[in-house]
């Protein structure tokens, strides 16, 4: 079972430069991608440029290479979801005149794969592995010799398995994550072969079904009520000092 988790956490300037940067390659691959997957016949390709086509051709390419493999791989990856669901908008008219994938202006998130992410049992650091490339130019222009982002928050303590890492650019010394991870599914029960339907209703809480008599039973009018007279006894149970302290 995968499940989701959204946090934040301070990181260092060194970190938010690296970070940042990471989020602007891939703002940079993403237009890219959109450019030749817009004007492909004008650039020369003999096929429309998919995901399977584009992945390769920018292995080499200076955006790609300032980012981790897979995390790149990715970011033309949402890509393709993105024109993909151009299309299908296109074909079913689920929306009038769609328009195709934009170009990004600002920087974009990243996604660091399984693949990149180290995280050791109980512990709350996470370790990411960061491109050789993007290494080099850090050192050379910024004088910052990280040689791994390592990221700690005690939410880690519990993820095993951490399946995929989303890194939102930096903003005021803060980053924002959302972190999908796996669990063992729960243990189920037996089947015993008496179950209770629960329909939820506006007027009333739910509506339930009980197979092992047949009855049905509605539950909520008595809440609704208490839930009025609780109202009532909270306005008319007011003093007059504190009615106008309120108003005051």
């Amino acid at each position: 079972m995968l499940l989701s988790h959204r946090t934040s956490l301070k990181i260092c300037p060194e970190y938010s430069n690296i970070i940042g940067h990471m989020c602007y390659a891939a703002s940079k691959l993403w237009n890219v991608c959109n450019y030749e997957r817009h004007h492909y016949k004008e650039l020369g390709l003999e096929k429309y440029p998919d995901w399977y086509y584009q992945k390769k051709a920018h292995k080499g390419d200076l955006w790609y290479r300032q980012l981790p493999s897979q995390t790149a791989q990715e970011t033309c990856k949402q890509l393709d979801k993105a024109w993909k669901s151009f299309y299908v908008l296109k074909k079913t008219g689920g929306i009038k005149e769609p328009n195709p994938p934009r170009f990004k202006k600002d920087n974009i998130p990243v996604t660091y794969m399984q693949m990149g992410i180290r995280n050791e049992k109980g512990s709350d650091q996470l370790r990411l592995s960061l491109p050789k490339d993007l290494k080099s130019y850090m050192e050379e222009t910024y004088g910052i010799h990280e040689k791994f982002l390592y990221l700690e928050n005690k939410i880690f303590r519990n993820m095993d398995r951490i399946k995929q890492l989303r890194i939102y650019p930096p903003k005021n010394g803060k980053c924002d994550l959302i972190v999908i991870y796996e669990i063992e599914e729960p243990e189920q029960h037996s089947q015993n072969g008496h179950y209770l339907s629960v329909d939820l209703g506006l007027h009333n809480l739910m509506t339930c079904y009980d197979s092992g008599n047949g009855r049905t039973f509605i539950l909520g009018r008595k809440y609704l009520s208490v839930s009025g007279k609780q109202k009532e006894l909270s306005v008319t149970g007011l003093k007059t000092p504190e009615i106008i302290k309120v108003a005051a």
